[in-house]
């Protein structure tokens, strides 16, 4: 049977039940074991911890954050650059060391896997590096969370000089969002504190464009344009750019998410970008992805429901209980995406004649048509099947309709934050030429904001009302705080 390496290489970075595609040293293996390159996605931190190693006094560096935001793969990259070796990050070592500029350079992989003797051990050397200013001691290159980091620390620096001091640090540099401590030579890069939206764009094509792509046999039989492979079709959507496309929406949906303090990991989102990809609705409980041999068998059939990328981001090809345990899909699931219902796009999906809104050639008319007619002959056989498919042509038209002037068109309304092409607006930089849609934004917040405090239809949204009591409204009298509305006028909004 013919194959692509890419599809099961690519597996290793999707779901899986072992949870092994949470380390970086699992998914090289396993591309060591495919015979093809690891999955390189665009990060800026690799050049400034380098640029810290060689600074004169030089600075040790602890990378901090959740599981999957790249700590060890940034560290890897670091090691790699120096080395101008692929083969330095050995799988089988807690602690890589080399020699670096006349001293010793070592790079923990992953502090929480060290057994306690050497914890204790490392502690004691790294509190001698961090008090150290002299520029000629160890320099380190540490990856851990945040919480395992002050536990580890706060257990074994006990007798340490500077124990104390270095911890007191560590909380005050997490608490506030900073990087540099006073008085000791360590720098601590937070990985998890931006959002991943605009990484979004070097993950889908590290894993849509990755060369490997160009190895499908040319006798496979789903190259056939008239049975087009699925993993190909969905690969497919995410090429694509622009307005209106998965690629675009799905950057909306995470910066959203992280603004509303829902941090997605690069690894959460590579899982979510492959699920799409690979997803298979009705396939093996236990590995519900495509593998060739699958796509080619599915390729042959005009339903391609099963494959549908715009519900498996959603992780609709995986049961409810494992679906829950990802963060990516339970953040994009606080979206209601799909069962936000709306009289603009359910009128028109239910009634296509003349309507407006974009079909797609696997995933829209070819299998909504089919359950439109069931209902119609049969309504009470075909009413669950036809609100699953709804459910379906929902999900796929806000990915893919067009932005809308007329705010009922809008495709945000598809989801429970149906003013959030508007709250987009309000992440745009102060220097940025967009900056009046955000002033557009900010007004719509403030007349909101003023109904909901005055419990009136009132169209003020320059200044802001301020009352009492907090602002629920009962029906009773309200009693406003100050005699005229506070201007918004010198405030960081205006």
């Amino acid at each position: 049977m013919t194959h692509n390496p890419v599809v099961n290489f690519l597996a290793a970075y999707g779901p899986t039940s072992d949870g092994n595609n949470m380390y970086d040293e699992f998914v090289v293996a396993a591309a060591a074991e495919a015979g093809l390159t690891p999955l390189e996605i665009e990060e800026p931190r690799s050049d400034e911890i380098i640029k810290e190693l060689h600074d004169d006094p030089a600075r040790s560096v602890i990378l901090t954050g959740t599981a999957g935001d790249g700590k060890t793969y940034t560290a890897r990259r670091v090691l790699t650059k120096l080395t101008n070796c692929t083969k330095a990050w050995k799988n089988t070592e807690s602690i890589v060391s080399i020699p670096f500029r006349d001293r010793k350079l070592h790079f923990v992989k992953d502090m929480s896997e060290l057994p306690d003797d050497e914890k204790a051990d490392l502690v004691l050397r790294l509190e001698k590096a961090f008090s150290d200013r002299s520029g000629s001691g160890d320099l380190y290159v540490v990856c851990v969370n945040d919480g395992h980091l002050l536990s580890t620390w706060r257990r074994y620096s006990k007798d340490c000089p500077h124990g104390q001091k270095i911890l007191d640090q560590f909380q005050i540099l997490l608490k506030d969002d900073k990087e540099d401590p006073t008085g000791y030579s360590f720098r601590l890069m937070n990985m998890s504190r931006t959002s991943h939206a605009d990484t979004l764009d070097s993950i889908i094509d590290a894993i849509c464009r990755h060369s490997a792509w160009q190895s499908c046999p040319p006798d496979c039989p789903a190259l056939d344009p008239k049975a087009l492979c699925p993993i190909l079709v969905n690969r497919d959507e995410f090429l694509k750019e622009g307005v209106g496309t998965l690629r675009e929406r799905l950057k909306s949906l995470i910066q959203i998410a992280a603004a509303d303090g829902e941090h997605l990991s690069i690894r959460q989102i590579m899982i979510l970008v492959v699920n799409a990809v690979l997803g298979d609705a009705k396939g093996d409980r236990t590995r519900p992805l495509l593998n060739c041999q699958r796509a080619q068998h599915q390729a042959k059939k005009t339903d391609r429901s099963r494959t549908n990328p715009f519900d498996n981001i959603f992780g609709a090809n995986h049961p409810s209980a494992r679906r829950s345990g990802y963060a990516a899909f339970s953040t994009l699931e606080r979206f209601a995406i799909g069962y936000e219902t709306n009289n603009y796009f359910d009128d028109s999906l239910l009634s296509p004649e003349g309507n407006n809104l974009p079909n797609h050639p696997y995933f829209g008319e070819t299998i909504f048509g089919q359950a439109r007619n069931n209902y119609i002959e049969n309504s009470e056989s075909g009413i669950n099947e036809l609100r699953d498919q709804l459910v379906a042509q929902r999900r796929r038209l806000f990915f893919t309709a067009p932005d809308a002037s007329d705010p009922e068109e809008s495709p945000w309304r598809l989801t429970v934050h149906h003013h959030g092409d508007l709250f987009l607006n309000l992440l745009v930089p102060h220097d940025s030429q967009d900056r009046e849609r955000a002033r557009v934004a900010q007004r719509r917040i403030i007349k909101g904001l003023n109904r909901t405090l005055t419990g009136s239809l009132t169209e003020t949204s320059d200044r802001l009302w301020l009352t009492q009591p907090s602002g629920v409204y009962h029906g009773a009298e309200m009693h406003l705080l100050v005699g005229q509305p506070i201007s918004w006028r010198g405030s960081p909004w205006h």
